[in-house]
């Protein structure tokens, strides 16, 4: 990975939050509350109206609560929707979203499953969601970025071992949870990575790089895209 590829800005007094500082998911959407969420919803690669104001409430929200890291910027790039800081003390990793930006959710509002960008309290209801799934442990940790990009930061167990291989991920989402794959994806995610539903909720975005096969054989998801089903959106996923 190139120098370009890599950035290392720790907050101002060079210490990492300590764990013991997260807080839980439901907390923060809690604290937070109305801040997280105004009007409006938006689909495509199209902000929602008022996303601008949504993080400038996060933020006065996050400095409130002693929790906005002014600056503070991720180790090493990531992928579409995150990048990193790799905490070796705690043995976690620090999950920074894209300045200004919440990740992605799974819409219905075009008739049918679509990406559509998140808004913060969307994103950490989608992670909730993902730890339900698959009793992960991912926990709030604050705001950090420049100011008008601010990125909201989730710490998450680092899990060591290698990918999973497509095998293996079909047998603990079928096998092991009770899912049923879908014959495609619907566009959610990367072109090669797999949806599966079960009652009501659908989990996209799973493919090896997604996935950990640890050395003593447990297969972990460490990033998903989860998504709540409603009776009518359930019938969408009848392939």
């Amino acid at each position: 990975m190139s120098n370009e590829r890599h950035r290392n800005q720790e907050p101002e007094d060079g210490k990492l939050p300590e764990p013991d500082q997260d807080r839980a998911l439901e907390s923060a959407i809690a604290e937070f509350g109305g801040s997280l969420s105004p009007d409006g919803t938006g689909d495509g690669d199209e902000d929602p109206p008022d996303y601008a104001e949504c993080f400038r409430s996060l933020e006065e929200k996050a400095r409130e609560l002693g929790i906005l890291y002014d600056r503070w910027q991720p180790a090493v790039e990531g992928g579409r929707e995150h990048d990193l800081t790799y905490d070796e003390l705690s043995g976690t990793c620090l999950k920074f979203t894209k300045p200004a930006k919440a990740a992605y959710m799974v819409d219905f509002d075009l008739g049918y499953p679509s990406l559509a960008p998140a808004l913060p309290i969307q994103y950490l209801e989608r992670q909730v969601l993902h730890n339900a799934v698959f009793a992960d442990a991912i926990r709030f940790v604050g705001v950090a970025g420049d100011p008008y990009f601010r990125r909201i930061v989730t710490r998450q167990p680092h899990i060591h071992g290698r990918a999973a291989s497509w095998e293996q991920i079909i047998r603990l989402m079928v096998d092991e949870l009770g899912f049923r794959k879908l014959r495609h994806n619907y566009g959610i995610g990367y072109e090669d990575s797999y949806g599966f539903v079960r009652a009501d909720i659908a989990v996209f975005d799973l493919r090896p790089a997604n996935v950990i096969l640890t050395d003593s054989g447990i297969i972990v998801p460490i990033d998903s895209i989860p998504v709540r089903l409603s009776d009518q959106t359930r019938e969408m996923f009848t392939d």
